[in-house]
């Protein structure tokens, strides 16, 4: 009974979910159908975009990396004039505010590593081969990538002056692993949250992506490849996770 009563109670959500979907697309294969009647140049449009991401690929990572990694540093020079003062009392909301610093220390410069990859990717298809002048954005590359890995590694350290139990290097391929293993319970089940809040967010943001593909190829001329990767990832991450559920609900 109460499955039944439970399931009562999300269909209605569930149908207008469905019908509202239903809506969005069928407004989006209308819009499609009108640019196509109107005549828009996809081509052109394609074009206009790859021209401008030629232009701007080779400040990508100067410019960014200026602005992400000036980020980490202020954050961390405030994180370590607040441990500074602090002295590993029992404050606790001071320890709060300094690990709050050093999370958006992490956060940026790993955003900022996504963005160093995408634009040598970009690199490589718009400017690869047309002067060696322009191999020096690989020499960019590299040292914005160190410049990352820097910043975690005294990130990390300070974290680790602060809670000496801590162990781990970001120059250790097994730094997740070590690091995982001296959290305290507290620790893991915070892991835990937002981990699955990020699997949550990652299978949302996959199916929107699968959509605006869909909706790009009645545009332009895709092929396959996109979708195939796509739902590759996705499909990775659910089978990881539910082997992984497996596999503890096993050990427990």
């Amino acid at each position: 009974m109460n499955e039944k009563s439970e399931n009562r109670k999300a269909l209605p959500k569930f149908t207008l979910t469905m019908l509202g979907s239903l809506f969005v697309g069928g407004a989006v294969g209308f819009a499609v159908g009108l640019t196509r009647v109107f005549g828009l140049d996809a081509a052109a449009l394609a074009e206009g975009l790859n021209a401008v991401l030629s232009a701007a690929t080779p400040w990508g990572i100067p410019v960014t990396s200026a602005l992400t990694l000036g980020a980490c540093f202020l954050l961390y020079r405030s994180a370590a004039k607040k441990y500074a003062a602090w002295g590993g009392g029992d404050e606790d909301e001071t320890s709060a505010s300094i690990d709050a610093l050093l999370s958006w220390v992490l956060l940026l410069s790993a955003m900022q590593l996504l963005l160093n990859l995408f634009f040598l990717s970009a690199f490589c298809v718009y400017w690869l081969g047309r002067s060696i002048v322009h191999l020096a954005h690989v020499g960019v590359f590299l040292l914005s990538c160190g410049l990352v890995i820097f910043a975690q590694q005294k990130a990390v350290d300070l974290e680790r002056r602060m809670n000496p139990e801590k162990h781990g290097s970001v120059y250790d391929s097994r730094f997740q692993k070590k690091w995982l293993d001296s959290c305290d319970e507290s620790e893991r089940r915070q892991i835990g949250e937002a981990s699955y809040r990020a699997y949550m967010a990652a299978g949302r943001l996959c199916l929107g992506l699968w959509l605006v593909l869909v909706v790009l190829s009645m545009v332009f001329e895709m092929s396959l490849l996109p979708v195939f990767v796509l739902l590759l990832v996705w499909g990775t991450m659910q089978a990881v996770y539910a082997l992984e559920c497996i596999r503890l609900g096993r050990r427990k």
